[in-house]
């Protein structure tokens, strides 16, 4: 876990403002068009679940407001994120999975598969509790139009949470929901704007 601190950090007065209240965090519900990487998926025969969360977290770590945190009083900048999925797990429960992020889309999808498939044969609930994470699930057969996370217990908490839902096809191609939560002591409307872009973008982009 690397970071940097921001002497300088330009969203002081926000954090702090935020940081009074009960409950800092929100969220909200937007789709993407996942006709490419389902396509190259399967290409792959790679999970589709797991290359969604890699198109989608190469675009959010490139964004500082969703790696900044609080360390003690300090505010500090990852350099990555780590990544924490859901999967399913014994007697229709789930467990947590987790993952270093890698550039190299390939290699990360094996590696993914055999985290994935190794988590899924116990429960474990104890992983991923460190502040460069950001977390992922899959409600596949879900059609959401809005999505609420369960709230991190510690207010000042950074790490995003987001979910896929079921895909939706629409004139040849396929779109998914994604619902995403944040902490407004880090991340502003313009951030979830930049996301959206970004998501955008590399959902377009072959990997």
């Amino acid at each position: 876990m690397s970071f940097r601190v921001l002497a300088d950090y330009p969203r002081r007065a926000h954090l702090e403002f935020f940081r009074g209240r009960a409950n800092p965090f929100y969220s909200l519900t937007f789709e993407l068009d996942a006709t490419q990487v389902r396509g190259r998926a399967r290409e792959l025969g790679a999970s589709i679940y797991a290359a969604l969360v890699w198109t989608y977290h190469r675009a959010l770590s490139g964004i500082d407001a969703f790696r900044t945190r609080l360390d003690g009083e300090r505010v500090v900048l990852h350099d990555a994120l780590r990544i924490g999925m859901t999967v399913p797990a014994p007697r229709g429960t789930f467990t947590f999975a987790t993952l270093d992020w890698d550039a190299d889309a390939a290699a990360f999808l094996a590696r993914a598969r055999q985290v994935m498939s190794d988590a899924s044969k116990r429960i474990d609930l104890s992983g991923g509790a460190a502040p460069d994470f950001a977390y992922y699930t899959a409600l596949p057969r879900v059609p959401f139009t809005s999505f609420a996370h369960v709230p991190l217990p510690d207010p000042t908490a950074g790490q995003p949470e987001t979910a896929f839902g079921k895909f939706r096809e629409q004139g040849g191609r396929v779109l998914v929901p994604v619902g995403v939560l944040v902490n407004h002591l880090y991340v502003d409307g313009a951030d979830l704007g930049e996301l959206c872009d970004a998501a955008r973008e590399s959902f377009a982009t072959s990997f």
